[in-house]
């Protein structure tokens, strides 16, 4: 009984993941083919400042969530009150409503901020709506959560559509219509995220009820997860810092082409948000189950061999894909791309590994770890960047990520030993990415017979795996 509950419990989730995968495919591909748009309307320059700007509410979000956004899930499905999901929701979407109107008390201070990142103030206006549109990405967050830890793949994954869909109209009308510059992109952020508050709200079907808010559950919630600022301050130095010790050393103009390879990069989202996304209540709900580890050891081979092989892929025609999507203005991008890929990567890897730790509540282990990797990219960075620019920052993002991994998990397998096949995985990514480094300045029939054999080489790891797949899709066709 036990396996077959942890057997539909795994269906569910694979459900879930796919019908975000479908969601967001389309979309992202969709927003990756404007590209070309973008550069034309935006300098290198001015794709900096947006994103310059963007990083700094990239900061502020993790911050103002108070690491509620994590706790969320670790509390939702506590056992013993009936009514613990609906203190969750209504706790939560209290506190978020209130924190959410931090950001408008910035308002005042958006030109000495500008002055304080760009040496001038014309970007205040720029600041005031990027404030504001993290204002609404708070406001609509608990009803985001909600309808993820119901498993509502449906809706949740029709608000990405929807979100999707507006943003890129958005863009093509701010960007190359109405020329707002480096203001087009945020400003078509302001409105999906107000837009999102609708959506979700409504399509969450419940309203937060006096009754169920509960300070003491608040107070538990806080207990966990306020270990976890410090966590999401070295998680943006890890992600998001190098921006600015770009900025300060190579100029704008270099923010804007690592963020060009930053887009292209961000592609393998598709594939980690609805794997998180759907993983978070899977993971929660099944632990404990009979047989669930081998269950995670497949999810987590699954995702890091399906990422692995897009980012040895993009790395290896790095240079073809940045020609071609985006102007002139932009070429020299790639030189990042490849190490971000495989951060990326690293990064899935330690998302599914991190649940060992989430388990038992030991959120402080995290906190070590993404410090340790904030603190040696950001060595790293000043170190590289001075010499190396946007190739640097990618190389310390990658290294910076690599140790977050490992220690992250040694930790986790302290708290819950789960074998997830990690040997097999560790051989392939360092000889994808070897291949990778070695393929890039080649002939493109030299890249395609490379790809051809990173595919054989993992193939051969993993035979045993790739088997047991084929013969049950075989099984399964026949009896069909």
């Amino acid at each position: 009984m036990a396996s077959a509950n942890g057997n539909s419990k795994l269906a569910v989730f694979l459900k879930g993941s796919a019908i975000l995968v479908a969601s967001n495919m389309c979309l992202k591909a969709i927003n990756f083919f404007l590209l070309p748009l973008y550069t034309a309307y935006l300098t290198p320059t001015m794709l900096g400042v947006s994103d310059s700007i963007t990083t700094f509410t990239g900061f502020l979000l993790p911050l103002l969530t108070l690491g509620l956004d994590s706790a969320y899930s670790a509390f939702y499905f506590e056992k013993g009150d009936a009514d613990r999901a609906k203190k969750v929701y209504t706790t939560l979407v209290v506190v978020f409503l209130l924190v959410g109107i931090a950001p408008l008390l910035l308002f005042p201070m958006a030109e000495p901020l500008s002055v304080l990142l760009f040496d001038t103030a014309d970007y205040g206006p720029i600041v005031m709506v990027a404030c504001a549109s993290l204002s609404a990405n708070l406001w609509y967050l608990p009803f985001a959560l909600e309808l993820r830890l119901r498993n509502n793949m449906f809706l949740f994954g029709l608000s990405n559509v929807v979100a999707s869909l507006l943003m890129i109209g958005l863009n093509i009308l701010f960007v190359s219509y109405l020329q707002l510059g480096p203001m087009a992109l945020i400003l078509s952020t302001l409105i999906v995220n107000i837009e999102q508050i609708i959506f979700l709200s409504v399509a969450t079907h419940e309203r937060p009820r006096r009754k169920y808010f509960s300070s003491p559950l608040l107070k538990s919630m806080l207990l966990f997860s306020l270990p976890l600022i410090p966590m999401v301050v070295m998680n943006w130095v890890l992600s998001l810092s190098d921006r600015y010790i770009i900025l300060a050393f190579q100029g704008g103009a270099a923010v804007g082409l690592y963020g060009i390879s930053a887009r292209i990069a961000n592609m393998a989202n598709v594939v980690i948000s609805a794997v998180q996304i759907a993983y978070t209540t899977f993971a929660f709900s099944s632990v404990g189950d009979e047989g669930i580890k081998r269950q995670y050891r497949m999810i987590f081979i699954t995702e890091s061999l399906i990422l692995l092989f897009a980012s040895f892929t993009l790395s290896v025609f790095g240079e073809e894909i940045v020609g071609l999507m985006a102007s002139s203005a932009y070429a020299g991008a790639e030189k990042a791309l490849r190490d971000l890929l495989f951060a990326q990567t690293l990064y899935a890897m330690t998302a599914v590994v991190s649940y060992g730790v989430l388990f038992k509540k030991k959120s402080a282990y995290l906190a070590v770890s993404v410090g340790c990797g904030a603190l040696v990219n950001l060595a790293l960075n000043f170190m590289m960047i001075p010499s190396y620019g946007i190739e640097g920052a990618a190389f310390a993002t990658l290294v910076g990520y690599l140790v977050n991994f490992t220690i992250t998990y040694v930790f986790s397998e302290k708290c819950y030993p789960c074998d997830y096949g990690l040997k097999k995985v560790a051989l392939c990514a360092v000889a994808l990415y070897v291949a990778a480094w070695a393929a890039a300045p080649m002939a493109v029939i030299v890249k395609i017979l490379v790809m051809a054999l990173g595919v054989l080489f993992v193939s051969v790891v993993f035979r045993k795996m790739i088997g047991k797949a084929a013969a049950l899709v075989w099984r399964r066709a026949r009896k069909k």
